[in-house]
C-alpha cells in the first residue's frame, strides 16, 4: 500500500472525529446506512462543485459516485440553483395547493416518457414504487408481485427484500418467498416472489407457478443495484409479453436509469414500454422528488380517489422548479447531452480496462451510457449477468482496498462494488486522465507486476 500523504492523514483523522461526533445524535453516524458502512474511510463532505467535492479539511476528490446519481449535470448546476432560487423568492418553496409549476412539469415528463399517460409526484423512489406496486394490484385484484434478485426498490414493507443476500440463502431452483429485506417488518415483504434476473424461462415458469395470482412483475430494466448488469436481448420484450399473457402488468423502476441512460430512460434505449414508470433520482437533479405514472386507465384508481396516494411535500414547488429545468435542459439539450455522456463513459470504462488488464488484475469491465461497474473478480473475465454470477465471481475485499487506495488519492467511488459509478455532464477529459493516472499508481502499488 502506498504511503498516505501527511496532509491525507490529517484529513481522514479529523472525517474520523466529527464522524464520532455524529454518532452522539444521529444513529449510525449518518441518515442513510450506505454512507457509513463499517469498511467505509470515513469522509464528512463540505461542499461540491461540477465533478468534484472536499472534504472537511479541504481535501479535493474526483467524484464518480454523484451522489447515487442523481447529478446528473454535476454538483451545484446553475441553472437548476437558479430555477429553484426563483421559485422559492418569487412564491415560495411549499404553497400547499395546486401549483402551474407541477402542471408543467408532468407535461414535460409526459413527453419524454410517452406511456406515462398520468404522472403523481412523490419525494423519494420508496415511495413512488410503494404507490406503484399498490396500484398494480389495485388495477389487477390480484396479490402477487414477482421482483428479481440483486434487485431493489426501496425499503418498504411491500417490496424491500433481502436483494444482497448470500449465495447460500437463495432459493436452490432459482426462485421463491423473499426474504425479508430487514428486522421488524413482521413477516413482510407479502406475496412477493423473486426470480434470477435475465431468464425468461425460469420467468414463465415462475409465473405459471402462480397463474391468474400475480399483479405485476417489478423490475430494474438495468440492473443497477448489484452492479451494471444489462438485460440480456430479448429479455424486456419476453418478459412483457408473458405478463401480459398472465393478466400482469410490467412495472419499470428506472429510478436510476431514468433520464441517466437516455433521455426517456432505458424504455427508450431498448424500445420495450412498460405499464408503470417509475423515475427519481436524475429527476430532481439533486433535489429530493420522485414520479410515477401510467395509462390514464391504470391511473384512474388514483384520479378517481379509489386508491390512495398523498404526501404533504409531494410535487413541493421548490422540487418541482428543480424537476422542470432539469427536463427543460434535457428536452432542449439532450442530443449533445447523451452524446458527452456516453462518449466519456466508454472512454472511462475503456481506460479502466485497459489498465487493469495491463497489470493483470482479474477483472470485469461493464456500463450502460453512464452507469459503470467495475467488477474486480477472482478470476473470471466473461460479462457477469445475474446477481448470483456477481457474488460468485467478484472479489469483493480486493474492490475495498482499492476503492481505499483511490480515495486517499483524490478518487471517490462506493467501496461496494454493487455500487456503480457514475458520471456527470460536468466530467472532463482532463478529470478523467487524472482518475487514469491515480488509477494506475493504486494498482503499481496494490499488485505490482
Amino acid at each position: 500500500m502506498a504511503t498516505i500523504p501527511k496532509k491525507t492523514q490529517q484529513t481522514r483523522d479529523r472525517n474520523s472525529e466529527v464522524l464520532a461526533r455524529a454518532k452522539a445524535t444521529i444513529a449510525g453516524g449518518d441518515n442513510s446506512t450506505m454512507r457509513v458502512l463499517s469498511y467505509h474511510l470515513p469522509l464528512i463532505a463540505d461542499r461540491g462543485e461540477g465533478a468534484r467535492v472536499w472534504d472537511i479539511e479541504g481535501r479535493e476528490y474526483i467524484d464518480l459516485n454523484m451522489a447515487y446519481g442523481p447529478l446528473l449535470f454535476g454538483h451545484r448546476p446553475e441553472k437548476i440553483l437558479d430555477a429553484v432560487s426563483f421559485q422559492i423568492h418569487k412564491s415560495g418553496s411549499q404553497l400547499g395547493f395546486p401549483t402551474e409549476i407541477s402542471i408543467r412539469t408532468a407535461e414535460k415528463l409526459k413527453a419524454l416518457f410517452p406511456m406515462m399517460e398520468l404522472v403523481r409526484f412523490s419525494s423519494t423512489g420508496t415511495e413512488a414504487v410503494a404507490s406503484a406496486t399498490r396500484l398494480a394490484r389495485a388495477h389487477t385484484g390480484r396479490s402477487k408481485i414477482i421482483a428479481f434478485e440483486g434487485h431493489y426498490h426501496g425499503w418498504s414493507d411491500a417490496v424491500f427484500h433481502r436483494y444482497h443476500a448470500p449465495l447460500d440463502q437463495l432459493p436452490a431452483d432459482r426462485m421463491g418467498p423473499a426474504l425479508p429485506g430487514t428486522i421488524g417488518m413482521n413477516g413482510a415483504p407479502h406475496d412477493l416472489i423473486t426470480v434470477e434476473w435475465n431468464d425468461a424461462e425460469l420467468l414463465e415458469r415462475c409465473l405459471a407457478q402462480h397463474r391468474g395470482q400475480v399483479a405485476a412483475v417489478i423490475m430494474e430494466p438495468i440492473a443497477g443495484n448489484s452492479g451494471v448488469l444489462e438485460a440480456q436481448p430479448g429479455f424486456l420484450a419476453e418478459a412483457k409479453r408473458l405478463a401480459h399473457e398472465d393478466g400482469a402488468l410490467l412495472i419499470f423502476d428506472e429510478v436510476i436509469t431514468g433520464l441517466r441512460v437516455a433521455a426517456g430512460g432505458a424504455q427508450q434505449l431498448y424500445g420495450v414500454t412498460p405499464d408503470i414508470t417509475i423515475v427519481s433520482k436524475a429527476l430532481g437533479g439533486g433535489f429530493p422528488v420522485a414520479a410515477f405514472g401510467a395509462s390514464a386507465e391504470i391511473m384512474s384508481h388514483i384520479a378517481a380517489a379509489r386508491m390512495f396516494h398523498g404526501g404533504v411535500y409531494s410535487g413541493n414547488a421548490a422540487v418541482m422548479a428543480a424537476a422542470e429545468a432539469m427536463l427543460d435542459e434535457i428536452t432542449e439539450h439532450g442530443e449533445q447531452i447523451y452524446g458527452h455522456l456516453h462518449a466519456q463513459a466508454d472512454r472511462l470504462a475503456a481506460g479502466l480496462g485497459e489498465i487493469m488488464t495491463r497489470h493483470n488484475v482479474p477483472h470485469v469491465m461493464q456500463h450502460v451510457g453512464p452507469m459503470l461497474s467495475l467488477f474486480l473478480t477472482t478470476g473470471r473475465r466473461e460479462p457477469l449477468t445475474t446477481y448470483r454470477e456477481v457474488r460468485q465471481h467478484a472479489d469483493f475485499e480486493k474492490y475495498i482496498e482499492f476503492q481505499h487506495a483511490l480515495q486517499r488519492a483524490g478518487v471517490y467511488f462506493h467501496p461496494n462494488l454493487f455500487e456503480p459509478m457514475y458520471l456527470s455532464t460536468a466530467h472532463t477529459a482532463d478529470d478523467l486522465d487524472e482518475v487514469f493516472e491515480r488509477v494506475e499508481d493504486a494498482c503499481r502499488c496494490l499488485w505490482p507486476r
